[in-house]
């Protein structure tokens, strides 16, 4: 029976950590970031990307051309 005194226990403690908090903490966000956080000094102006081909793993061909305009994630991984 002593398990059952330390599952109320635990319990207990994760029902305190899910507490609400402080509301006024963190001021509200306005949806938009200020200027100075979006470009400044050195700020690189976006372009078209390096144009990549190849084969995919079924062996038709493939370019980076053919995803233009749509979200590409290119996952360089490797095996060392």
């Amino acid at each position: 029976m002593a398990l059952r005194p330390a599952l109320v226990l635990l319990v207990a403690l994760a029902l305190a950590g899910c507490g609400a908090g402080d509301p006024q903490s963190a001021p509200p966000a306005t949806g938009t970031a200020p200027a100075a956080d979006v470009a400044g000094p050195g700020a690189i102006e976006a372009g078209d990307g390096p144009e990549i081909a190849g084969t995919g793993l079924d062996g038709a061909a493939l370019s980076v051309a053919d995803f233009r305009g749509k979200p590409l994630f290119v996952n360089v991984w490797s095996s060392w």
